[in-house]
């Protein structure tokens, strides 16, 4: 059995040009590495989206946003 843990990814990559595109995709290892070190083992990215009505009276459409998320394990001893 296992324990979960989810953590914030990046929602958007902002890169200058086509070379910092794999400067900032790097990013996500620094973040993988770090969990690893506490023991947690990288298992997959997922995506979630969350809807917020709008105003008062909710009659605009609700506000979707959607979030990245690592998801790590650790195996339960």
């Amino acid at each position: 059995m296992y324990t979960y843990k989810t953590v914030p990814a990046p929602k958007i990559l902002g890169v200058k040009n086509e070379k910092d595109t794999d400067s900032a995709i790097r990013g996500f290892s620094g973040i993988i590495n770090a969990e690893s070190a506490e023991g947690w083992e990288f298992y997959s990215m997922e995506t979630i989206t969350t809807q917020v009505p709008q105003g008062c009276l909710s009659m605009s459409a609700p506000k979707t946003t959607t979030y990245n998320m690592l998801v790590f394990r650790k195996e339960n001893r």
